[in-house]
């Protein structure tokens, strides 16, 4: 692959950067690494959850436990920062380097008792919590600073979803804990036209455990928009054929280890390229490769990703990205 072929190039081109350039790139960790003791649960509250039989157990816990507290968001997709190199970049965007800094924040809000969930009304035997959720994902040139440092693309993502909890037993060990039904999700980033980007989409997303392994598999259906007569027109759909690149499905395949956390992401294939879209993720404690003391829970994170619509602004361009950094959270 293209992307390791040339890593060791650029790894001395790294090592070039500015002092100036470094000194950012530190900063920006150590600001995340002291953001993490702000959004931990409190002791008392991981405490009383460390019983818990699977990681899916222990985050239902907990989250149930702190969904009352004033100053608590709870997490929802990974949070992350990584810096990353990526392929190509300079082929198709001149100005831009290929090194820049990839980072994700994301939460929910329950907006009905999470504590005391309300019974499905389709399904008996089942709880259901609806949640507010947000994730903004963010590509920052971060050293590019003969462009005065631009972020590439940010693209936001509120929805709406109603989650419902579930213990059933299928085959061979394996069960089924929860059904996602995304009502409503946009995603956009916040352009205007000819850059602007957008989706409305519902989606089913379905969670599966045996142990501390698990599968997910997520659909989901666009809402219909009408043409653009024109790029630059306002009204209309920004991007007609995002489908044929970002897919209609993904499957995630996640196991969560006493302190290693890995997990693939592929999304379906697209006719342009017969190629699945992949994400690989791996991530451990800090605390378990420092030499010095850290924030609760703060990991060590690898991401590699190989295909198409990682960010709204690429969706139409097959990227390849390596990046290494720390994550606050991840999925369990």
């Amino acid at each position: 692959m293209r992307i390791f072929h040339d890593l060791r190039a650029n790894m001395v081109k790294l090592t070039q950067l500015s002092q100036r350039s470094i000194l950012y790139f530190f900063i920006s960790i150590v600001v995340l690494w002291s953001a993490a003791d702000q959004v931990c649960a409190d002791d008392k509250v991981i405490a009383s959850c460390t019983d818990s039989e699977t990681a899916f157990d222990y985050r239902l816990c907990v989250e149930k436990n702190i969904s009352t507290e004033p100053f608590v968001m709870i997490p929802y997709k990974p949070n992350y920062f990584i810096g990353s190199y990526v392929a190509d970049i300079e082929e198709t965007h001149s100005e831009y380097d290929d090194f820049e800094a990839k980072f994700q924040l994301s939460f929910k809000i329950p907006v009905s008792d999470y504590q005391k969930p309300s019974r499905c009304f389709w399904i008996d035997g089942t709880e259901c919590v609806a949640f507010f959720g947000y994730t903004q994902l963010s590509v920052w040139q971060m050293v590019n600073f003969d462009q005065s440092a631009p972020f590439r693309d940010t693209n936001f993502e509120p929805e709406l979803i109603i989650a419902q909890l579930f213990n059933k037993n299928l085959v061979a060990g394996w069960k089924l804990r929860l059904i996602n039904y995304g009502v409503f999700n946009h995603q956009s980033n916040g352009n205007v036209p000819p850059n602007s980007r957008s989706w409305n989409r519902s989606y089913l997303d379905f969670v599966f455990e045996k142990n501390n392994s698990y599968i997910t598999f997520k659909a989901w259906k666009r809402w219909p928009e009408d043409a653009k007569k024109t790029p630059t027109e306002f009204h209309g759909d920004d991007n007609e054929n995002i489908e044929d690149y970002a897919g209609n499905f993904e499957l995630k395949l996640l196991h969560v280890g006493k302190s290693v956390n890995y997990s693939l992401e592929l999304r379906d294939s697209n006719e342009h390229s017969n190629k699945m879209n992949i994400q690989f993720n791996w991530s451990m404690p800090v605390k378990e490769i420092a030499l010095f003391s850290t924030a609760r829970d703060l990991r060590f994170y690898i991401q590699y990703f190989k295909g198409y619509g990682e960010t709204l602004i690429d969706y139409n361009v097959e990227r390849e990205r390596l990046g290494f950094g720390v994550m606050l959270t991840d999925w369990l």
